[in-house]
C-alpha cells in the first residue's frame, strides 16, 4: 500500500468516497473514514464497514464492525471542535491501534506507506477537531519523512458576507456562518503544523458549473476528479514511450514540492480542472479518426484556471503553480495537446512552474492544474478570519 486516503467527518469522508468510486484505485491505496455520527457514516458507498472508525466522547475510536457500534457512537461534536479535539487528545494511542488493523489485515510494512491525505471539512465540530491529530498520529505510525497533504473544505460565508443580521433563533443561518468561521481558523491554525501542504475547497463555489456537458453530479465528484488528476494523474496513467513527443513528467513529489510550507507550516493550494470530450458519438461506434474532436487546448488551460475550487481566487497571487495534461495517444502524436503550452500559460502568473503529461485510454482531454500559496495571500481565509476576529471580539 503506497498511499492512504483518511476522510474526517462528514465533508472528508464524503470526498474520499467518491474518490473510491474510481476503479483501481483501491489496488495501491487504502481508506479510512472517521466519524462521530453514525448517519453519515452509513451512506458511504465505495468504503467498506470495516475501515470505518466512529469518535465517541466516551469511549474513543470505535470499529465499524464492533458490535453495539450504533450505541456506542451516539452523535457529533455539535459544531464545537474543541471537545472533537480533547476527545482525540484522550485517546491518541488510538490511532496507532487502527493503523495496526489495517497492516496486519494487508500483511503490509507500515514502511511502504509514502503518502497519506486527510479530507476534512472546516467548518464542522469532527472534522477541524480530529484530523490534525489523525495526521500526527499517521506519520509518527509510519515515518517522520513521509508527506502528509490535507484537502479542507472552507465553509460558505455568503449572508455574512452580504451583511444579514443575526437574530434570537438558535438555528440562524448567519449565525452558524460565523461559528465556521470561528471553527475554520482553528482548524487551520492546529492543521498547518502537522501537514506539507492544505488544499483548499470553497463552499461558497457551490455553483460552480463543473462542466460544459454536465458530466459531473456534483462539487464532490468534481473535487474527487481534479485531486486524482493532479495528484495521481501522470502515476495513475501508464505513458506511452513510442509517442513522439518531447514532453516533461510530473510525479507526486514534485507536486507536493511545488505546493509545500516552508518546513515549518503548510503551504497551500487551490485546485481545477478542465475536461473536454475527444470523440463524437461517431468515434464510440467507428474505430480509428472517425469522430474525432479538436480539443481547443487553449479552452482546456482557461477553464482549469477559471474554475479552481476557492472563491474570489487570484493565479497572480500565488507563488507556484503545476499542472498534469492528459489525453488519449492520438491527441498527443497529432500535437493537439501540448505540456508547453501549458507550462507558458502558468508561467504568465508565477514564475515557479512544472507540468506533466499521461496517456489515457478514456475518450477525455483535460488539464488539471494547482496554484501553491502563502495563508497570507489568500483572499478567502483574511475574509474568513476577519468574520471570526469580529465576532470574537464583538
Amino acid at each position: 500500500m503506497q498511499y492512504l486516503f483518511v476522510g474526517a467527518g462528514q465533508a472528508g469522508t464524503q470526498i474520499v468516497d467518491q474518490i473510491f468510486a474510481h476503479d483501481n484505485i483501491d489496488l495501491r491505496a487504502e481508506a479510512l473514514a472517521f466519524n462521530s455520527t453514525i448517519q453519515d457514516l452509513e451512506r458511504l458507498d465505495n468504503i467498506p464497514q470495516d475501515r470505518w472508525y466512529g469518535v465517541s466522547e466516551s469511549d474513543g475510536l470505535v470499529s465499524g464492525t464492533v458490535r453495539g457500534f450504533e450505541e456506542r457512537v451516539t452523535g457529533g461534536f455539535g459544531q464545537t471542535p474543541t471537545k472533537a479535539d480533547r476527545v482525540m487528545r484522550r485517546n491518541e494511542g488510538e490511532v496507532h491501534r487502527v493503523l495496526d488493523e489495517v497492516y496486519e489485515g494487508l500483511e503490509a510494512d507500515p514502511s511502504t506507506l509514502q503518502y497519506a491525505f486527510v479530507f476534512l471539512g472546516f467548518g464542522g465540530g469532527t472534522g477541524c477537531g480530529i484530523a490534525p491529530h489523525l495526521a500526527r498520529e499517521i506519520r509518527s505510525y509510519a515515518s517522520s519523512e513521509m508527506d502528509i497533504v490535507s484537502v479542507g473544505v472552507l465553509p460558505n460565508t455568503k449572508l455574512v458576507n452580504q451583511g444579514a443580521q443575526m437574530d434570537n433563533d438558535e438555528d440562524n443561518p448567519v449565525e452558524k456562518q460565523i461559528q465556521q468561521c470561528e471553527n475554520t481558523v482553528f482548524g487551520l491554525d492546529n492543521l498547518e503544523q502537522e501537514v506539507e501542504s492544505i488544499m483548499l475547497v470553497d463552499n461558497q463555489r457551490l455553483a460552480l458549473d463543473v462542466a460544459e456537458s454536465n458530466e459531473y453530479s456534483d462539487y464532490n465528484r468534481y473535487v474527487a476528479d481534479a485531486f486524482l488528476d493532479i495528484v495521481l494523474g501522470a502515476e495513475r496513467e501508464r505513458t506511452d514511450d513510442a509517442l513522439d513527443v518531447q514532453m516533461m513528467d510530473v510525479d507526486l513529489q514534485d507536486l507536493i514540492r511545488y505546493i509545500d510550507g516552508d518546513g515549518f507550516r503548510a503551504g497551500y493550494a487551490t485546485l481545477g480542472r478542465g475536461v473536454r470530450q475527444t470523440e463524437s458519438l461517431l468515434g464510440y461506434l467507428l474505430p480509428g479518426p472517425f469522430g474525432r474532436q479538436p480539443i481547443q487546448e487553449t479552452g482546456l488551460i482557461a477553464d482549469s484556471i477559471d474554475k479552481q475550487t476557492i472563491d474570489e481566487f487570484s493565479p497572480s497571487d500565488a507563488t507556484s503553480a503545476v499542472a498534469v495534461a492528459q489525453a488519449p495517444g492520438w491527441c498527443w502524436d497529432d500535437k493537439e495537446v501540448s505540456v508547453g503550452s501549458v507550462e507558458s500559460e502558468l508561467g504568465y502568473y508565477c514564475k515557479n512552474v512544472n507540468a506533466g503529461w499521461a496517456v489515457t485510454k478514456r475518450n477525455l482531454a483535460s488539464v488539471t492544474t494547482a496554484f501553491g500559496f502563502d495563508r497570507e495571500d489568500i483572499d478567502r481565509i483574511a475574509q474568513i478570519e476577519r468574520i471570526a476576529e469580529r465576532e470574537g471580539t464583538a
